[in-house]
């Protein structure tokens, strides 16, 4: 089901290979390796002229996925720009991939990161923080509460809710914003969890908040839509104070995006402005802002009901194709049969059953087809959102959500006819057209509950 989610993961691997080689670094750039849990990984320090004086060092903690190098040189430029030893390093590519990841995993190595930073005779140890974005803002609190060797901690875009539930805050986002509307987002990143297809869907980052000492600075965009803002930072702050860590800073920044963009500027200047007066002093009482407006709070995504589990959306699936699949294939098993009974129908056609009426077989085919197209095309539907969701790329999905649709009704104005016209004919047929349109109203009969889950039916 996710074999090309894998090969999208693939390909990014290869693009971050390709960036090793040929992606120049700027000046004072030094390229390093260190071990994490047996694993080697590389990476680039980037380090200000000296002073003659230990700098504070950065570690970035990057976003979901694989980005180039060059992509990571540009987010940490500002940084080494005012002065602070920056820390880029290659994500791993054992044991991390689009349906498998470990958040204590990647928290080994970003510690391992802090440590080699922590290392340098150019960087005060006790200055050395991190800087997690996005899904990074799940992974640097860990880090922060298994070892106090981290600083301080800087949190961009980061999201107080579980994976699952900000993917399906955000795909429904997505979803509006093209004019769909209805339950297939949660519902979708519901049947992935359930199938097992979604790693660290469960993953809670309070517990790790509670446990973070260090001076945390958190910035959230307006306007995200990938991630909940109203709702993390009052998260993030609960949690903190919790834990009876006070010493927090909160900012949100107006008209910006995730993280952090505006416009074609994917992190905004006033982000760097922010985090840099507040590393002069990170111990100093901070401020908070008002939350941001939220239109919509997030739902969670545990199944309410045996029907919403995998096991009965997998089963609905499976017999919607096995009946439709047999109707189809007796049918053309009995082509021969049907043949030699069209020479016995009558003139008034007192003896022909509704298989034997054009207009009939070509509607029951009809359901037949769209009765396989539509759970094949949600399918593809629901894996193409989520392939495509953590760059929010997802775009123009009205026109595929439309003709699914219109799939689904074609399907249901076709099982009423087709209904209709065996009714109307139930005393002329024979046991073998009973057997075939029983299968196919009885998939017709599966197929309406689950459009009506989906929103396909209705909205």
């Amino acid at each position: 089901m996710f074999a090309a989610r894998k090969l999208l993961g693939l390909v990014g691997v290869l693009l971050m290979t390709a960036a090793l080689t040929l992606a120049p670094g700027p000046a004072g750039a030094e390229e390093v390796t260190f071990t994490s849990d047996g694993t080697r990984l590389n990476g680039t320090v980037f380090a200000p002229p000296g002073t003659g004086h230990r700098r504070p060092g950065l570690v970035l903690v990057s976003v979901s996925g694989w980005l180039p190098r060059e992509e990571l040189h540009k987010m940490v430029a500002p940084f080494v720009e005012a002065g602070v030893v920056t820390f880029v390093y290659e994500k791993r590519t054992a044991g991390y991939s689009a349906t498998q990841r470990s958040y204590s995993q990647l928290a080994d190595d970003a510690l391992a990161a802090v440590r080699l930073l922590r290392a340098r005779p150019d960087v005060d140890p006790d200055r050395v923080g991190l800087w997690g974005i996005s899904e990074g803002g799940w992974v640097a609190p860990l880090v922060a509460a298994r070892s106090p060797e981290v600083g301080f901690v800087v949190l961009l875009a980061a999201s107080g809710v579980q994976p699952a539930r900000q993917t399906a805050w955000h795909l429904d986002n997505l979803l509006r914003h093209d004019g769909v509307s209805g339950p297939l987002a949660l519902n979708g990143v519901r049947l992935a969890e359930g199938l097992g297809q979604f790693p660290e869907a469960a993953f809670d980052p309070a517990p790790a908040l509670t446990r973070v000492r260090q001076p945390v600075f958190a910035v959230w965009g307006a306007d995200d839509h990938t991630v909940p803002p109203a709702e993390s930072m009052a998260v993030v702050r609960n949690a903190l104070e919790q834990g009876g860590n006070h010493d927090y800073t909160m900012r949100v920044v107006s008209s910006a995006t995730h993280p952090l963009a505006r416009g074609t500027t994917w992190i905004v200047p006033e982000f760097y402005d922010l985090v840099t007066a507040w590393l002069k002093s990170p111990k100093a009482a901070g401020r908070s802002d008002a939350p941001p407006s939220q239109e919509r709070t997030s739902l969670p995504v545990e199944p309410h009901t045996w029907y919403e589990s995998a096991w009965a959306q997998g089963g609905a699936l499976l017999l919607m194709a096995v009946l439709f699949s047999a109707y189809l294939g007796a049918g053309l098993v009995g082509r021969r049969r049907r043949r030699r009974a069209a020479a016995a129908w009558g003139p008034e056609g007192a003896q022909q059953g509704p298989e034997r009426d054009p207009g009939m077989r070509r509607t029951a085919r009809l359901l037949a087809v769209c009765g396989l197209l539509a759970p094949l095309g949600l399918v593809c539907y629901v894996v193409a959102l989520l392939l495509t969701q953590s760059t929010g790329a997802v775009g123009g999905v009205v026109v595929p959500y439309l003709a699914l649709r219109g799939v689904v009704l074609l399907a249901v104005a076709a099982m009423a006819f087709v209904a209709a016209a065996w009714w109307r004919a139930r005393r002329h047929i024979t046991r073998a057209e009973r057997v075939r349109l029983g299968l196919l109203l009885g998939g017709g009969a599966v197929l309406l509950p689950w459009a009506a889950y989906w929103g396909l039916l209705f909205g």
